[in-house]
């Protein structure tokens, strides 16, 4: 099982919003994430409006690719994409930037 982690950022006033619409996460698009093979999922945020991401895969880029094309997911981004600091506002999601592990001890 391998680690990702990932930076993104949403607008700081958004932040309840953004927690409520995760607390009411689809099931639908649960079960995507899922099947895509990623496990142990998490989401954590500064008050600023930066975003941590963290799970972990066999294969963190194909469940990336696999959930990419989803339908669901399609969905789930167009209905979130309001939440999110981007540099081009045409794209739909996210900005992410990936975090290089240095360290890590079980």
């Amino acid at each position: 099982m391998k680690r990702f982690s990932f930076l993104m950022r949403i607008h700081p006033e958004l932040r309840d919003e953004y927690r409520k619409r995760h607390d009411e996460l689809w099931p639908d698009m649960a079960r995507a994430i899922t099947d895509s093979g990623i496990r142990n999922y998490s989401i954590y945020f500064k008050a600023d409006g930066l975003l941590f991401g963290y799970f972990e895969s066999d294969d963190p880029a194909r469940s990336l690719e696999r959930l990419g094309k989803t339908e669901v997911n399609a969905r789930w981004q167009k209905s979130m994409d309001s939440f999110f600091v981007k540099k081009d506002p045409r794209t739909v999601g996210p900005d992410i930037e990936t975090v290089e592990e240095v360290f890590h001890l079980d």
